[in-house]
């Protein structure tokens, strides 16, 4: 998958694209749509913004796999819209229109790794959005986030700490929702000394709480 996203960047996406749409699409193998939507992923992370003008095109191609019955392939889907998300950040929401149901519907579905892997993607599309939807659509998934505080899984905290930076950070979402639904639930999970001692995700839960103090005000973190 890296090797094909250094061809596309030496050739142009444009040039790779009819050969991605086949292989995405592929009906007989599971493992050929996994790498397919792979090489998208790491077109997003070698290219960066330069995936801009494809954005759509990447997107449309690889949608389908947010309902494949393989759920190898819903996970890779949903790291890959993330990247294209975070390519793309602050523009190109509107290429992600079409995705944006599956992505709602599958937090309310799946466990595990896909769930980590949609909350991923919506953490990164989020904040593409212009304020209104911004703060829809974050009241919408702060059940879960809630929810999977609770979680022993490290990677599914680490990500759920990525999401609520990422949600709390974006206009639109009012720091008296966070202050009276987030931050309670919040600190109770995750300022825990275990928590505080974790090397792996110590640096992320810091982070996390420096932007919802940004929200709310210093003196109520404190």
């Amino acid at each position: 998958a890296r090797a094909f996203a250094v061809v596309a960047s030496a050739l142009g996406i444009h040039s790779l694209l009819p050969f991605l749409k086949a292989v995405c699409q592929s009906k007989k193998s599971w493992q050929a749509r996994h790498t397919g939507i792979k090489i998208i992923q790491q077109i997003a992370i070698l290219m960066g913004c330069a995936i801009l003008p494809h954005l759509r095109a990447l997107v449309q191609i690889i949608e389908h796999g947010l309902q494949d019955e393989q759920s190898k392939v819903r996970t890779i889907t949903a790291l890959a819209l993330a990247a294209l998300a975070e390519a793309a950040c602050p523009y190109g929401i509107e290429s992600f229109d079409s995705v944006l149901r599956p992505l709602w519907k599958g937090i309310k579905t799946h466990r595990g790794k896909t769930l980590a892997a949609f909350l991923k993607a919506i953490g990164y599309v989020i904040p593409l959005m212009d304020s209104n939807y911004a703060n829809y659509y974050t009241k919408e998934v702060m059940g879960v986030l809630i929810r999977e505080f609770s979680t022993a899984d490290e990677e599914m905290k680490k990500i759920v700490l990525k999401v609520v930076k990422q949600c709390v950070a974006t206009d639109g979402v009012e720091a008296e929702y966070v202050k009276k639904e987030v931050l309670p639930e919040f600190s109770r999970h995750f300022w825990v000394r275990r928590m505080a001692l974790e090397r792996r995700n110590y640096q992320q839960l810091v982070e996390t709480t420096v932007e919802i103090a940004n929200k709310v005000g210093g003196a109520t973190i404190v």
